[in-house]
């Protein structure tokens, strides 16, 4: 009989995995630096121009008056995304270093979570460690160190704890009210869809205990309702009623039902691929901009959609006696979610079937499958399963080795981020140009994408997101009046496209001839010094 104190040497093995995988993407991280990709930016963007202002309220050009800057509410993206690194980056470091520390921060600490998860989950202390190592090798794991992606590695960190508690309250006791609303708060500050994943999982806990109609269960919903009634009222006022989120109608982009099938077939695949980052290999495969093979992924999740029934089933199959709770809540919950986005969706959100909206679910649904196959009788079962996960770690290793030496070539901002957008040439303007002066508000520089406003510390600066607006969405917004001195700056292709113009028209008080051009390889700065006329 093995001594409690005794190391489990699999156990051992698989932390050294994890800890040392970690360790290589955050020195690598910090060596390198990462980009962001815009969603970001927008949220840094707000951080800076805060002060004086509410918690998460941002400055931004008056649409009345260019001249002066009116208080918007951040509704798009969760606060944790930009509030960590910010205040990381005010210790002294710069924001490329501070995000890098925040993401390995948020990655052990979801590895660990996810371990806890696992274990309350009543799966062996070894398949809970050879599923977080192999998740350490993932390509969703190492993306955030080359790439910024904000709430969705906060997400990853905070979810499996918010789990664990909800686990540890199932019985849904009205002591549990207070702590599950409290840490869907915190849940929601990491990633604005933490409150999905938070009140699908309370309604799919309620649930998982089986026998559905006897007083007991009945009870557990009335707490769960409340818990998730009490969320709702508290985002609604607090969040909702402030400004435009993702989850906001749009009648135009409305697909009603249409959308319903396509969810649903997407959905499944992505729950049972998600985890091992198959569809974002996939994706790498079949519409890699060199040579597309598809045009969109459809087809593939649909050639995936028997492999998931199958991995349900075999789920199901090897856990039906010993983990009924746990299959029952990780159905729920795959369910619940997938409705809930189906129907933000089908009513015009900006939601689309994403791998990424389902990892979560997928990372719970993980667990069970790593335990099932460890307790297969066929060493061959065994051997294939680790020959996937060992083909989806070496993308994943692959794929962070592969963008570490890509952003090698990218410019390096002042803040301490590489860019994907501008090139080196913008960035050098754009330190000549953003000069202090005695008042701030005499220059005024506008860039076609968020991270490039943040390299702008002096004088007044915005952005639009001309690469993936609509020419609708480019003309419906206009500033009236004037500032001193005005500059543009797009790329030379969206010069071609038309929407340059359209950019420029959207400053209705300057005529066409206000315009002076200047070439910047690869961009064009459009200027126009209304303070020496």
């Amino acid at each position: 009989m093995k001594k409690a104190s005794q190391i489990n040497p699999t156990v051992a093995v698989c932390v050294v995995i994890a800890l040392g995988v970690t360790l290589a993407y955050a020195i690598v991280g910090a060596t390198v630096r990462p980009a962001m990709y815009s969603d970001s930016g927008w949220g840094f963007l707000g951080w800076d121009g805060r002060h004086g202002l509410p918690f998460n309220y941002g400055a931004r050009p008056a649409a009345a008056d260019l001249a002066t800057d009116e208080a918007a509410f951040m509704g798009w993206w969760s606060p944790g995304q930009h509030v960590l690194p910010g205040l990381v980056e005010m210790t002294g470091l710069d924001l490329g270093l501070s995000m890098v520390v925040v993401v390995t921060l948020f990655s052990l600490l979801g590895l660990a979570g996810w371990f806890v998860l696992y274990r309350s989950f009543g799966f062996a202390a070894t398949s809970a460690a050879i599923a977080v190592a192999i998740v350490a090798c993932m390509r969703h794991f190492s993306l955030p160190f080359g790439i910024y992606n904000g709430g969705e590695v906060l997400l990853f960190g905070g979810a499996p704890w918010f789990l664990a508690l909800l686990w540890r309250l199932r019985e849904f006791r009205w002591t549990a009210v207070l702590p599950l609303v409290a840490a869907t708060a915190v849940l929601t500050f990491l990633k604005l869809s933490g409150i999905l994943v938070a009140a699908c999982a309370i309604g799919a806990a309620a649930g998982s205990a089986g026998r559905w109609f006897s007083r007991e269960t009945i009870r557990r919903g009335l707490v769960a309702g409340v818990t998730i009634a009490t969320i709702g009222v508290a985002f609604y006022f607090l969040w909702a009623t402030r400004g435009e989120s993702p989850a906001a109608n749009d009648a135009m982009q409305a697909g009603g039902w249409l959308v319903v099938p396509r969810f649903l077939l997407l959905s499944a695949g992505m729950i049972a691929s998600g985890s091992l980052s198959l569809g974002d290999l996939a994706s790498y495969i079949a519409l890699n901009p060199r040579n597309p093979l598809l045009a969109s992924l459809l087809p593939l999740y649909l050639a995936l959609l028997p492999f998931a029934v199958a991995t349900f089933a075999f789920v199901w199959w090897r856990l039906h006696r010993s983990h009924a709770d746990y299959l029952r809540f990780t159905a729920l919950l795959a369910i619940s979610v997938t409705f809930v986005l189906t129907a933000v969706a089908a009513r015009g959100g900006a939601v689309e079937a994403d791998e990424r909206h389902f990892r979560i679910v997928s990372l719970v649904l993980f667990g069970g499958i790593v335990h099932s196959v460890m307790g297969l009788p066929s060493k061959w079962a065994r051997v294939g399963f680790a020959a996937v996960a060992l083909v989806a770690a070496a993308y994943g290793i692959s794929s962070f080795a592969a963008r570490a030496a890509s952003s090698m070539s990218r410019p390096l901002g002042e803040r301490g981020f590489r860019h994907l957008v501008a090139d080196k040439a913008v960035l050098d303007f754009l330190r000549r140009v953003d000069v202090a002066q005695p008042d701030r508000a005499s220059a005024f520089i506008y860039v076609p994408s968020p991270e490039i406003a943040l390299e702008v510390r002096n004088v007044r600066r915005f952005s639009n997101h001309a690469d993936f607006q609509t020419v609708r969405e480019l003309q419906d917004k206009t500033y009236r009046g004037k500032v001193p001195l005005l500059y543009v700056v797009v790329q030379k292709r969206l010069v071609a496209e038309g929407k340059a113009a359209l950019i420029l028209r959207s400053f209705t008080d300057y005529p066409a001839d206000a315009w002076q051009e200047t070439d910047l390889g690869d961009f064009v700065v459009f200027s126009s010094d209304f303070g020496a006329r």
